[in-house]
């Protein structure tokens, strides 16, 4: 097991059976932009849909950024044969002091229904409890994403509580209910 700024020295390139998860670099702006600019895939985002590929330029920059300032660890997933940005997954919201963080994922609207979600967010929740030395994972989910819930409940997360009004939506412009999944360390991930 590493520390939790090791995790940030180099970064951690995962691999499953079909994904190599990855970071993002310049040569992936086009998928970045086909999966922000796509309303189906941001459908339950705060944020609205990139209109522009000079947002996707900002995204990297972003992304590289979050992980420099160890904000977060966003991962590309990058089909293996194509190199091809099917989606992200990524942990954040570190809480050091109770050795947890929150996963965040999201595919492109085209690649649904392949299981792609289940086969990365396993490969990361073994790193984020073997690796890097997290007791709990959560998950922030709407109360309407019904695909996101039943993919952590595959996973073997389990409802904690529902806390309204508590994320802001910049797309609405109303603060929304959000649903809070946790993992814990001991609990054997679904398979």
């Amino acid at each position: 097991m590493t520390t939790f700024y090791s995790l940030f020295l180099e970064f951690p390139e995962l691999e499953t059976e079909r994904f190599i998860l990855r970071q993002v670099n310049v040569k992936d702006i086009n998928d970045l932009y086909e999966l922000y600019s796509d309303a189906s895939s941001l459908q339950y985002q705060q944020s609205e849909a990139m209109t522009n590929i000079d947002q996707a330029k900002k995204t990297v920059i972003a992304f590289l950024n979050g992980y420099a300032s160890k904000k977060f660890i966003r991962w590309c997933i990058a089909d293996k044969n194509s190199d091809k940005i099917v989606g992200v997954i990524a942990l954040h919201s570190f809480d050091l002091i109770n050795s947890k963080a929150e996963i965040g994922y999201m595919l492109n609207s085209n690649y649904l229904m392949h299981n792609i979600m289940t086969e990365c967010a396993k490969v990361i929740l073994n790193f984020a409890f073997n690796q890097a030395g997290f007791s709990k994972i959560e998950a922030s989910i709407h109360p309407d994403n019904l695909r996101s819930i039943n993919l952590v409940q595959k996973l073997g997360f389990k409802k904690e509580l529902l806390l309204k009004n508590i994320s802001f939506n910049f797309k609405t412009g109303i603060f929304e209910d959000r649903v809070i999944f946790g993992l814990y360390k001991a609990v054997p991930l679904g398979s």
